[in-house]
């Protein structure tokens, strides 16, 4: 078995408060694996974490690789839902009791969305009349955190991983409606002034970092990279690399110069 191990204590990790070092000690590798896993949608990787033992000093230092090969994380979306659930902690100073007593108030109340857990998430989802579709957020890694920091999950996102037909424009009309009202109350992202119907809120961490080149692929934000698990991306060029210069010309003018992409499940 393979164990990933807490990364070496420098100068400037040793700027932490003791008051962090005991939150970390909360927060050990059974708290990750039990508790904290399962509350972001993710308890079908707690043998993993706990194999390992990862706990929170190790979070924020997880790399793909870990993630791909130790922990058997291998859903592009998975990884995203891990990574708000790691900037939560972060913004809570990885503080435990402040976590529960903010989901203990969160309850029952449209507020504070961002310590919503997986099981808090599927309860609104069956306040709103969408009972039928609520239980298959269980092991979405659907929780507050990626509602909440994420500008990119909008309820268009939710309805495709609850998997609301499109043709059902009932249901779509209302998870639109009560999903907007969600984030008005209990996040910080606010109605796009130039779209009454887009959010936007903090940047979403995935533009924190430069485009990654693999084998001369580009990553970009919104690339299947970053899709939920089950969606492909297709990217059809709007210009054929064998289309004549007039061909070309042509082509562009209809397709605007502009990159068709298209998702299928």
């Amino acid at each position: 078995m393979e164990n990933l191990t807490a990364p070496t204590k420098t100068k400037e990790s040793e700027e932490g408060s003791w008051a962090q070092t005991l939150a970390y000690g909360d927060m050990n590798h059974e708290w990750i694996g039990n508790e904290w896993l399962p509350s972001l949608g993710l308890p079908q990787y707690r043998s993993y974490f706990m194999e390992c033992l990862v706990d929170a000093r190790m979070l924020d230092h997880l790399t793909k690789k870990d993630l791909r090969v130790h922990l058997k994380m291998v859903d592009s979306f998975h990884r995203t839902s891990l990574q708000y659930g790691i900037m939560c902690l972060k913004k809570l100073n990885y503080d435990r009791k402040e976590l529960e007593r903010r989901r203990e108030c969160s309850q029952h109340e449209m507020k504070d969305v961002l310590v919503w857990s997986n099981d808090r998430v599927l309860r609104w989802v069956q306040s709103i009349g969408l009972r039928d579709y609520a239980n298959i957020l269980l092991e979405s890694g659907v929780h507050g955190s990626l509602v909440a920091l994420d500008d990119n999950f909008d309820y268009s996102s939710l309805a495709l991983l609850l998997q609301i037909p499109n043709q059902n424009t009932q249901a779509r009309q209302l998870l639109e409606r009560e999903y907007n009202n969600l984030l008005a109350l209990g996040t910080e992202r606010r109605l796009d002034e130039n779209d009454d119907k887009n959010f936007r809120g903090g940047p979403s961490w995935r533009r924190q970092f430069h485009p990654r080149d693999v084998h001369g692929i580009s990553m970009m934000p919104g690339s299947s990279e970053t899709l939920p698990a089950g969606i492909r991306l297709t990217t059809t060029s709007g210009q054929s690399r064998n289309m004549s210069s007039e061909a070309a010309s042509s082509a562009l003018q209809r397709l605007d110069s502009s990159t068709v992409r298209t998702y299928s499940c």
